[in-house]
């Protein structure tokens, strides 16, 4: 099978250098993307056939554009796009800033599009591509304490489903892969604004959601080779739950959704209100 290229956003450490180098390994081209270019270069170094290391703010649309650009004069065609750059925050709604929500969206939702138009016009010539969207299982539930993060992965979740649908008959594949925790540096390196207010108990509040005994996570190389093994799928999904702990969360408020649902059917058919 001939080496495909990929380019992958947010690669200096976590899921997206896990996935750079499982694809390498295999023997993919990679451009490996991240604003600190400097943490790049020893992945660059050790694959300087196959790993073009580039600096990329994934908010600037003129450096998206030059990434893009200089992909293409390397490889040639970009077979498949990771969307993996991310920024997160804890802190509750009432205390937290419409900057840091607005900033949450720009690298999650606006920057995530930017890219995706500039890549897909060439694959839709082709009828062939994929384009991966890294989320969270924090796309689809609301945990207390970082709803900037949640609303914005929420974003992500319905843009790559409406994605999927537009693009499906042009021989693209579209796959969100929702995480759950895996031990990378990522949740530590979140800033944390403290309640401003006794009321809230977001120890309590944890373990509600069903988050508050996550482990430090699942090994992210393996994650990379199961999203990998999914995409390489002839039918993949179109969103997928990676790790154990992920799939629990997300069971878990699915149940609660269905029972929830059922409970309020007869109301939710207005039955009784025409």
């Amino acid at each position: 099978m001939p080496a495909k290229t990929w380019l992958i956003t947010g690669c200096s450490t976590g899921f997206g250098r896990a996935m750079a180098e499982v694809l390498l390994e295999r023997g993919d081209n990679v451009v490996a993307t991240a604003r600190r270019l400097e943490l790049l270069e020893p992945l660059a170094a050790a694959y300087p056939e196959n790993a073009l290391a580039l600096r990329l703010d994934v908010t600037q649309p003129a450096e998206v554009a030059a990434v893009v650009a200089a992909t293409r004069a390397m490889f040639g065609q970009i077979d498949g796009l990771v969307n993996n750059a991310g920024a997160g925050n804890f802190g509750l709604i009432e205390d937290g800033t419409l900057e840091s929500a607005r900033a949450m969206m720009e690298v999650h939702y606006f920057g995530v599009m930017e890219l995706i138009k500039a890549v897909l016009p060439q694959m839709h010539a082709r009828r062939s591509g994929a384009i991966i969207n890294v989320g969270s299982v924090a796309g689809q539930i609301g945990f207390p304490g970082i709803s900037h993060y949640c609303a914005s992965k929420f974003a992500l979740s319905g843009l790559t489903e409406s994605l999927a649908a537009e693009v499906r008959a042009l021989g693209i594949k579209v796959v969100l892969a929702e995480l759950g925790p895996f031990a990378t540096d990522f949740t530590a390196s979140m800033q944390m604004t403290m309640p401003g207010s006794p009321d809230y108990d977001l120890a309590a509040m944890s373990v509600l959601a069903g988050n508050s005994h996550w482990s430090p996570g699942a090994d992210p190389h393996a994650g990379a080779r199961a999203l990998l093994a999914a995409l390489d799928d002839p039918q993949p999904p179109v969103r997928i739950v990676l790790g154990p702990e992920g799939l629990e969360v997300a069971d878990l408020h699915d149940g609660r959704r269905r029972a929830a649902r059922e409970k309020w059917r007869e109301t939710g058919m207005l039955t009784d209100y025409v």
